[in-house]
């Protein structure tokens, strides 16, 4: 297999130097293998299917960096789909984690007895309803259909006849001015 080896090797030197056609070689003798990896590791499909990608992209954009001294173009490209899947599972589980310390930090809130959180929620909306009274009426009109209509920004915007991207800026600059608002 000496000679696969070395024309993995030539392929990726290849690409090193920017040649697209070395590159699709390369993608249509290892592609499988890539998927294949990525999917080991993830077991999702679609996740699988995006660690490959991102992989591929790694190899076109870091060719440069692969030494056939060190090891052979299949390695190297396997090892770059491995760093990509690996990268996802860590992302994944600091997502659960993070949402695990949110949910934990949720309970304890809850722990608050009824009354107490009633008498909160009655403040927290007078001062919601006197930072309120800092917007625009077509700030608030757009936090209205937004938040308590639940239509989408175009939705908004189709109904009032303005710019997708003016509903979005009143939202924002609300949403600023909501937020400054409260924390002071």
């Amino acid at each position: 297999m000496p000679n696969v080896k070395s024309h993995l090797d030539a392929l990726l030197e290849a690409t090193s130097r920017g040649d697209v056609q070395a590159f699709e070689q390369l993608f249509t003798l290892l592609h499988k293998r890539v998927y294949g990896l990525t999917l080991r590791i993830l077991t999702d499909r679609n996740l699988a299917e995006d660690a490959a990608h991102e992989a591929w992209l790694s190899v076109w954009e870091n060719s440069s960096s692969f030494d056939s001294h060190k090891g052979s173009a299949e390695g190297w490209v396997l090892a770059m789909a491995h760093r990509r899947a690996v990268d996802v599972v860590r992302s994944r589980e600091a997502h659960h984690r993070r949402s695990a310390e949110y949910a934990q930090s949720m309970s304890l809130t809850e722990s608050v007895d009824a009354a107490d959180a009633h008498l909160l929620r009655i403040d927290e909306h007078a001062e919601l309803a006197e930072c309120c009274e800092q917007l625009t009426a077509k700030q608030r009109q757009a936090l209205a259909l937004t938040y308590f209509e639940g239509l989408t920004y175009q939705e908004v915007a189709d109904r009032l006849g303005v710019s997708h991207s003016a509903i979005k800026t009143r939202l924002r600059d609300a949403m600023k001015t909501l937020r400054r608002c409260m924390d002071s």
